[in-house]
């Protein structure tokens, strides 16, 4: 089986996890606060972008237009796809009810620290990022690559600092320490 239908059957996976695991209607809801700052629509976007990227790779790989010639690289975009689609699920597990699609905060919610949220602030963001950067080399193409990256990393950049300022609103004292002691992404760079 081609990389490319791999990738295709882990975005659908992805799709349907995003829908079976958001608990309540807050979870589920596309209404957005002040906080979001239009942060939703742009990964919105993003997303679509990245799926109309992906149906043409097929047809880009036939003209050789961008071609990579790489099977590990499509290959190891697959194992980044599976890393990121477990580390969203986990991430998922632990925020529970206080996993929304835009950008709020309810009165009973408290800061998540555990999990992976004891080394990222956004372990959910980074494993949608692996997802979609690895589903970008698993189409073994450069220009569908590079159409996935450039507005996902723009989208997920913007997303990240809306909910730092609306997290650091809602809990000022014990989010600005949690700052301080974790990294924002990447754990030991970034």
């Amino acid at each position: 089986m081609k990389p490319i239908k791999i990738a295709y059957s882990l975005i659908g996976c992805f799709i349907i996890i995003e829908r079976l695991l958001r608990k309540g209607e807050a979870a589920k809801s596309l209404q957005e606060s002040h906080a979001d700052r239009g942060s939703t629509r742009a990964i919105g976007a993003a997303f679509g972008l990245a799926m109309l990227a992906l149906l043409i790779a097929p047809l880009l790989n036939w003209l050789k237009l961008g071609r990579m010639h790489s099977k590990t690289l499509a290959w190891g975009g697959i194992v980044t796809m599976v890393v990121g689609l477990m580390l969203r699920i986990w991430a998922f597990r632990i925020l529970g009810s206080f996993y929304t699609r835009t950008l709020r905060t309810s009165p009973e919610q408290h800061l998540i620290e555990e999990g992976p949220y004891r080394l990222v602030r956004n372990p959910g963001y980074l494993a949608d990022l692996l997802l979609w950067l690895g589903a970008g080399f698993a189409s073994a193409n450069w220009i569908v690559l590079a159409t996935i990256t450039f507005p996902m990393l723009q989208a997920y950049w913007n997303r990240i600092k809306a909910e730092e300022a609306m997290l650091a609103e809602a809990f000022p004292q014990d989010y600005d320490s949690y700052a301080r002691r974790t990294w924002r992404l990447i754990p030991f760079l970034y």
